[in-house]
């Protein structure tokens, strides 16, 4: 039985893909390195802050990275708010669900901008928990902060439903025992799928 829904943000909860792209377009050229291209940073979608620029940077350098990265979360380069928009009545949707489970997050987000978004900030209170980048040593696909999201809630791991966009939330929801419902796209290894927000209650009734 289903007693927890757990959201990935970026991808699933809001689509921030040209607010992040524009980000790092800014962010990179201000740190001495190139800005990447829209087809460089579709496979980085995901990705947290720091494995972007590990990426991008291509530094082996620890102190060079972490100059990096301070200075994208001090958020000194702006971050367009304006660009992200959220799931067709996903407020409604969240409300639904919070009716029935109990409702958290795991996102590769710092703990800072998790709910920087205005529209996904109001509804914060929905959400019991958050585990965001800060929190866990292991990151996605790694099943740690799903498994501390789950201990938070005082849910076992198989009465939750994981709510991700990327084939490491497949891994990381197998990896901890939970079911999987990919959002928006269809993901190999997924227990469900949808394009529709609203679909959602009905999709993790049946599961």
């Amino acid at each position: 039985m289903i007693k927890a829904v757990i959201f990935d943000i970026d991808g699933v909860l809001i689509d921030s893909f040209e607010a992040n792209l524009l980000y790092f377009q800014d962010l990179m050229p201000r740190a001495g390195y190139n800005a990447p291209t829209r087809k460089e940073y579709i496979p980085l979608f995901s990705k947290s802050l720091l494995d972007v620029i590990k990426i991008l940077t291509r530094s082996q350098s620890e102190e060079e990275v972490k100059r990096i990265w301070d200075l994208g979360a001090s958020r000194e380069i702006p971050y367009n708010v304006g660009l992200v928009t959220m799931p067709k009545r996903s407020d409604v949707t969240i409300k639904k669900l919070s009716e029935k489970y109990l409702l958290g997050i795991v996102t590769s987000r710092i703990r800072g901008y998790a709910f920087e978004v205005p529209k996904l900030a109001d509804l914060r209170d929905y959400f019991k928990v958050s585990v965001t980048y800060e929190d866990t040593a292991k990151h996605k696909p790694d099943p740690e902060p799903l498994l501390l999201a789950a201990e938070k809630l005082g849910v076992k791991p198989d009465e939750i439903v994981y709510v991700g966009d990327a084939a490491s939330d497949v891994k990381a929801a197998k990896a901890a025992g939970m079911k999987m419902v990919a959002f928006p796209k269809e993901l190999e290894g997924a227990d469900a799928f949808t394009d529709s927000f609203e679909k959602l209650p009905e999709l993790i009734s049946a599961l």
